[in-house]
């Protein structure tokens, strides 16, 4: 055996990743944003659009914490701060809903009695005017009848992600006939390589969440938590290293407006865990090895009324060949 085969093999054991794989890291480490050090405009525009967003849902509880996250706000500045240093855009769309949300967090603040000298100043000095479309939106949920006669369309942008519900608990039935629903969504070869879990157990619940980053501030509200995950064993181990999390993707999204579809509040909470979050997590509800996470979906039933982010969505990026 040669030494340029014995050295292949040799590269294989110590990195044991397809061509395709090795490309995909070797291009998130190259592209990917790190908190708020950026240099390309979209790196900017995800990391700015992350910060505002956090900020929007802090302005969205029920139980505000007035002067709340004043670590991701100093973040967001230093990232507007760095965009316009760079010679970007002060009228994109989403540089100007982050002004929006500022002066909205601002606002909100000093209606509890804080200000915040150095903090006004730093947003004042920044270029640019504010839009209408930062911060959170109050709304009266629909009833059963109502969303379930809503025309497709409209029943898509009627969804919201709702970090406030009803002490009401959600039906079983009423999550299975969503989870139904969910199972029409397309996969490789119709595969369906996803699962999902009920969690109902409220200390259960309480622990996986304590694992979760996204859920401080309305995790103890939620009545049910969904977990879906896909199954690696279902795909093709040198070409479909990531076909698990797409069709588990389309099919959480799917699950979601199923959710919607059957009146049951949602909100997605990103899977996206630290490697000890995670083992922490596959102990706790016996998962198998082979299998991925994709998203935690909190549940509960509507309030009366409640607030949300706004989360306004820019124009669809298309571009014709």
């Amino acid at each position: 055996m040669g030494v340029k085969s014995l050295l292949g093999k040799l590269v294989k054991k110590v990195f044991p990743f397809t061509r395709v794989e090795m490309t995909y890291l070797r291009r998130y480490k190259n592209f990917g944003f790190a908190n708020a050090n950026c240099n390309h405009y979209e790196q900017y525009e995800a990391c700015i659009t992350r910060f505002y967003h956090t900020i929007e849902k802090g302005l969205s509880y029920e139980n505000y914490r007035a002067g709340f996250g004043k670590d991701n706000v100093n973040s967001l500045l230093d990232a507007m701060e760095s965009y316009i240093h760079h010679g970007f855009d002060c009228t994109a769309f989403f540089y100007e809903t982050a002004l929006s949300t500022l002066r909205q967090y601002i606002e909100k603040n000093k209606a509890y009695g804080i200000s915040d000298s150095q903090l006004e100043k730093r947003v004042c000095s920044l270029p640019g005017n504010a839009n209408e479309y930062g911060g959170i939106i109050e709304f009266t949920p629909y009833s059963e009848s109502q969303v379930k006669s809503l025309p497709f369309a409209d029943l898509i942008k009627n969804r919201h992600s709702i970090r406030h519900f009803s002490s009401t608990p959600v039906p079983l039935v009423s999550i299975k006939n969503a989870l139904n629903l969910a199972q029409h969504t397309p996969s490789a070869c119709n595969r369906q390589g996803w699962k999902t879990r009920i969690i109902t157990d409220k200390n259960l619940i309480a622990s996986v969440l304590k694992w979760q980053n996204g859920n401080r501030g309305f995790g103890k509200e939620l009545d049910k938590l969904l977990l879906i995950t896909s199954d690696t064993r279902y795909f093709n181990k040198d070409r479909e290293s990531f076909q698990a999390f797409i069709d588990g993707g389309m099919y959480a999204a799917n699950i979601l407006n199923g959710l919607h579809y059957e009146h049951i509040g949602s909100i997605p909470l990103s899977a996206s865990l630290t490697f000890e979050q995670e083992k922490n997590v596959r102990n706790l509800l016996n998962l198998h090895a082979a299998e991925v996470l994709i998203l935690f979906i909190g549940i509960g039933s509507y309030p009366d009324k409640c607030r949300t982010t706004r989360s306004e969505r820019r124009n669809a990026n298309i571009k014709i060949l």
